[in-house]
């Protein structure tokens, strides 16, 4: 049993358990409980067809998330415990804790030599760290966490590879894994990156068996062709690249490529400070959250010379060991040996050069049967020769082992962030916590060799003292992180939490957002000041013009509610619900036919190219519907019918026709045509059995043919 592993993983289930009570919030509404891919009634095939929120991906306003495997968890969260949260955070710290056991197992593999506190460090920050708490606090996150797991997988599936004589198993391991990863969420696509990286660094000198040339330019061709493949794949299934709103991602669309560039290169920039120093976090960091970049002179510029500076010259040491032939390594080390032999020779390798009184330690005597010899002279225990060539051999495999999980290290950082860096494409956000948790595998393997390798040298020059030092930072480093991971949990408990948290960081979203849940808690004053103040910071939000716009017309302040719905249609013209209520409210003050011309307008919206189809569809129906209660009201009942047969044809299935029914039923009554809506009637009540309008209308209907 790897009792680290095992430690590291209660440590993060420990520190995950105060999520387990949490709700579904932010983007796990719409993943979750208006995903249609989730309920039992839709075929598993349509989670190969549709994308991460349950639009196919073949429609125009489809995000191009395409994660069935992470989406095929949720429907079995759902199909065991309906849509209670519990289950649902449970899988995810479950998963979180099976992460970290890999990552010390990755630790093991990549940070050369025996070195425990290194992969301590490692298996213990991961488990801990602050930066995770989105991925594993919201279910949302999973996707990251089921990539982050098999992409594990598949690099130690490889690295067994590579160590047992090249077997096929480990290698349809890896295959297989990553392959799962890709499934689970696009950055696993980097997992087979990293098993190529992984070979060209340690695949040949670290096998105990020489497999030769052949096999491993086979085990290269055919992870290589299976990269190419996945890569091919993924991009013919999402097709051409979809479309984001401006608000997501605003450096994307600026004018100046100077702004464009500048910005783009600090981003990274901004996530490895927050991989470092996660003092500040948010829910979302879109709009203005972090400004653009419009001159050299910004000091944030220094941010990213310094990142890419560094990534550079790690880069460069590490090719140029691993580029130098392991004899010249030897040499070198042997000439080294050679040149300061009292410094290295004398050193004794029981006793490691201490005397006492002049001659070896006892220990040093028992085992080597040495004699004593003169202050200052050369050790003469008999294994001094033998171990300085192995010292020789060691220095070298240990340089190349140092440098190939250099490169390691830097590989899980950087690979895995590529796809959503905006530095090859422009991507749907400018920073994401939970994209950042693959990465900061990289991340604390680069910390933890670090804290490792600070606390060997002060231990080799003598210093006790600076050692323990090391070590109390480490550990108040790891504590630091976990306090900070206790107290951001908290705020994914629920959506008002969250969105309080990121008043400071992205004040127009986390204003607009929270006046959304303080309205539907009935808070209603509050929730017009959150709206207020969103507008204030960013007056082009027509998501906010349009909810303020609800509570105005539920505080029946029509002229106010109808001057927001009209801003939120200036800003946003395809908010079709916008114009229902725009319509209602409109009626509500005797401007009929201004009405009638609003809804008309809104039941003829074109909704190719929204993110969310389903909704516009619902609110093109409820226009017509709208628009047949105004005519019905008006006594032009033969409008009302045609307006309601519309709605009828525009029904999508996603749509309860049962009031639809209905009010047909209730038209037809009113025409006389009393046969026909007895029909519309029964139709009603077979939909839904317990819809109240339609008992009471048609039992007005059979009270009517009981008297006649």
């Amino acid at each position: 049993m790897d009792i680290l592993a095992v430690a590291c993983a209660l440590v993060a289930t420990a520190l995950y358990c105060n999520t387990l009570q949490a709700g579904f919030v932010y983007d796990d509404r719409r993943a979750i409980l208006t995903n249609p891919d989730l309920l039992s009634n839709t075929p598993w095939s349509k989670l190969l067809e549709n994308d991460f929120w349950g639009t196919p991906l073949s429609d125009r306003g489809s995000h191009g998330s395409y994660r069935p495997l992470c989406v095929a968890t949720f429907r079995l969260n759902h199909l065991l415990g309906g849509l209670e949260p519990w289950g649902y955070h449970l899988v995810n710290v479950a998963l979180h804790a099976a992460c970290t056991v890999l990552v010390v197992r990755v630790a093991r593999k990549v940070l050369a030599g025996r070195n425990s506190l290194g992969h301590a460090i490692t298996g213990f920050l991961f488990a801990a760290h602050p930066i995770h708490s989105e991925a594993v606090a919201g279910v949302v996150g999973r996707a990251d966490l089921l990539a982050c797991l098999f992409t594990l997988l598949a690099f130690l599936a490889y690295s067994a590879h590579c160590e047992r004589a090249r077997s096929p198993f480990p290698l349809i391991l890896a295959l297989v894994s990553s392959t799962l990863a890709t499934l689970a969420k696009e950055t696993g696509i980097s997992s087979l990156a990293l098993c190529l990286l992984w070979e060209l660094c340690r695949g040949e000198s670290s096998r105990k068996v020489n497999c030769g040339l052949v096999t491993r330019t086979r085990s290269i061709g055919i992870v290589s062709g299976s990269l190419a493949l996945l890569v091919l794949g993924r991009l013919r299934i999402t097709g051409t690249r979809p479309e984001f709103a401006s608000a997501d991602n605003p450096a994307a669309r600026h004018p100046s490529r100077l702004t464009r560039g500048l910005t783009f290169l600090y981003l990274p920039a901004a996530s490895a400070r927050m991989l470092l120093c996660p003092s500040t976090l948010s829910f979302d960091w879109s709009m203005d959250a972090v400004p653009r970049i419009t001159t050299l002179l910004d000091a944030r510029n220094l941010e990213s010379a310094f990142l890419y500076a560094s990534l550079i010259a790690a880069s460069i040491w590490t090719v140029k060991i691993l580029r130098r032939p392991p004899r010249r390594l030897e040499l070198a080390s042997s000439t080294l040996l050679a040149q300061y032999p009292r410094s290295v020779a004398s050193r004794c390798p029981v006793c490691a050069g201490r005397r006492a009184g002049g001659c070896h330690t006892d220990g040093c005597r028992a085992a080597n049967n040495n004699n004593n010899g003169p202050i200052g002279t050369d050790c003469h225990c008999a294994k001094r020769l033998a171990s300085g060539g192995a010292a020789s051999r060691w220095g070298a495999r240990g340089g190349r082992a140092a440098a190939g999980g250099v490169a390691a290290s830097l590989g899980f950082l950087v690979l895995p962030f590529l796809p959503a860096s905006n530095l090859f494409f422009y991507v749907g956000f400018v920073i994401a916590e939970r994209i950042l948790y693959l990465p900061s595998v990289g991340a604390c393997l680069i910390v933890g060799s670090a804290v490792s390798g600070c606390y060997h040298v002060a231990r080799r020059h003598g210093s006790r003292r600076k050692g323990r030092a090391v070590l109390v930072a480490a550990a108040l480093l790891v504590c630091l992180m976990s306090a900070k991971t206790l107290l951001r949990n908290t705020d994914w408990f629920d959506e008002e939490s969250l969105y309080r948290s990121a008043l400071h960081v992205n004040p127009p979203k986390a204003y607009g957002n929270l006046g959304s849940v303080l309205s539907a808690q009935g808070r209603v004053a509050e929730a017009e000041e959150a709206f207020v103040q969103a507008l204030r910071y960013r007056p082009n939000m027509a998501d906010v013009h349009y909810n303020l716009g609800i509570l105005q017309q539920g505080r029946r302040n029509y002229e106010e509610a109808i001057l927001s719905y009209q801003r939120a249609i200036h800003f946003r013209p395809s908010l079709a619900q916008a114009y229902v209520n725009l319509g209602a409210a409109l009626a509500s003050v005797g401007r009929g036919t201004e009405a009638a011309a609003v809804l008309r307008a809104g039941a003829s919206l074109d909704g190719s190219g929204l993110k969310d189809k389903r909704a516009h569809e619902a609110a093109r129906v409820q226009a017509l519907l709208q628009l047949g209660a105004l005519y019905a009201d008006q006594g032009r009942l033969q409008r009302a019918l045609s307006a309601y047969r519309e709605a009828l044809h525009a029904l999508p299935d996603h749509y309860p026709p049962q009031s639809v029914y209905n009010l047909l039923g209730e038209t037809l009554s009113r025409l006389q045509q009393y046969a026909e809506a007895e029909r519309w009637f029964q139709a009603s009540l077979a939909s839904q059995p317990d819809h109240v309008p339609a008992h009471i209308t048609y039992g007005k209907l059979l009270a009517r043919n009981d008297c006649s």
